[in-house]
């Protein structure tokens, strides 16, 4: 015999109960519709809408593998559409499968063209892939159909500012930051841009209001590191380095940027520390195996130095700032025919490489050759003149 209805049980009301979930969802309430959609799943379990949407706030919660799984299941009960395309896509992307979720947006475009969100996560993809051209003209697409997103200007000028293209770059991010000024992200990789232009008070002003904003940011805190290290501040840089690294143990690059800091104050020791913990963490850091070797030789520890600069050419063999570095060890060494030689490698790679024409004709004086010496300070000369602009 079945049990006796409840006397104050209400009938499941599916439409209703759906809608209270969308509700829900739109309000940013994700765990009460969750558990809306997942009483719809217990009756219905092949209930479309409820599957694409638990999906959604999965991935929403952190949880791409269960959202793919329920997107997926959508899309096999009901043909999909282009906003399911584009969250099955997003899913994707969060577990790293990029060129399924390329193919996914690719897809919701053609059934839509004029899709913007599309567009924007097209670009993001792309821009992962390392093709920044594409992932511009996709931004460019985004704009055309909606030209106030912000999030489209920050994604072009990541791209631009990735291809070098820096005033264009700067142009998207302020574009970006006047539709959201509190876009910290944005503000981030506005000064990264202008510190490429060579405005270092400008970028430190643009990581200041992004930290004010984000002050945990790790990124924000070792970019104006590197803001304040192009202004000789480098007591200053080493704190905000000190800071990242507090916030981002494992960072070997902020490792290997309060390094340079540390260097810079002449505390040599404390910087060698530093760019042997970025190595331990990152051994393929041939910046780091640069400085140390520089570092090493302002130690008196020449031979540890050549070796520190060997293993950075082995991993680097075009690295002419290395090459050159050696040359300068190798002559304090006397050993000037092997100075010379590092210092042609280097210009090999880089033929108005001053510093290096400078060391080498330092080293052609050492050996009586002052001919050749008074050659190589003229060439010094001439690519100090043209980096300067001057006539």
């Amino acid at each position: 015999m079945s049990p006796a209805p409840l006397p104050n049980a209400k009938p499941f009301n599916l439409p209703q109960t759906l809608a209270q979930a969308l509700d829900l969802h739109r309000q940013g309430r994700l765990a009460e519709a969750e558990q809306l959609y997942a009483s719809i799943l217990s009756l219905r379990p092949d209930h479309f809408d409820a599957l694409h949407m638990l999906g959604v706030v999965k991935l929403a919660r952190g949880q791409p593998v269960e959202a793919l799984r329920l997107i997926a299941e959508a899309m096999r009960v009901k043909a999909p559409s282009p906003q399911i395309l584009l969250n099955h896509g997003l899913a994707l992307n969060a577990l790293n499968r990029h060129q399924e979720a390329l193919d996914n947006f690719d897809l919701a475009i053609k059934r839509k063209s004029k899709f913007p969100e599309a567009h924007i996560n097209r670009g993001a993809v792309l821009a992962v892939l390392g093709r920044d051209e594409e992932a511009a003209e996709s931004c460019r697409k985004a704009l055309a159909i909606m030209p106030n997103n912000p999030e489209a200007h920050y994604n072009l000028g990541n791209s631009l500012r990735r291809l070098g293209r820096h005033d264009e770059a700067l142009k998207s991010f302020d574009r970006a930051i006047a539709l959201r000024p509190n876009y910290a992200n944005a503000l981030n990789n506005r000064g990264m841009t202008l510190q490429a232009l060579k405005q270092p008070d400008a970028a430190l002003s643009s990581y200041d209001r992004a930290l004010s904003l984000t002050p945990h940011s790790a990124d924000a805190l070792n970019n104006r590191g590197s803001a304040l290290h192009d202004l000789e501040r480098f007591d200053e840089a080493l704190t905000s380095y000190d800071r990242a690294i507090a916030m981002q143990p494992g960072d070997a690059q902020i490792l290997y940027n309060r390094g340079n800091a540390l260097k810079k104050l002449h505390r040599y020791e404390d910087a060698l520390a530093s760019y042997d913990s970025a190595l331990t963490l990152r051994p393929d850091l041939a910046e780091a195996l640069n400085n140390r070797g520089s570092t090493l030789h302002d130690l008196n520890r020449r031979d540890e130095a050549l070796e520190s600069y060997d293993r950075a050419l082995t991993l680097r063999p075009d690295y002419a700032e290395a090459l050159n570095n050696r040359g300068i060890t190798l002559h304090d060494m006397q050993r000037y025919d092997e100075a010379l030689a590092s210092y042609d490698r280097a210009i090999s790679i880089q033929p108005e490489y001053a510093e290096a024409h400078q060391n080498r004709g330092e080293t052609l004086q050492a050996l009586n050759r002052t001919e050749e010496a008074h050659i190589s300070f003229d060439r010094a000369l001439s690519a100090r003149m043209q980096l300067s602009g001057a006539p």
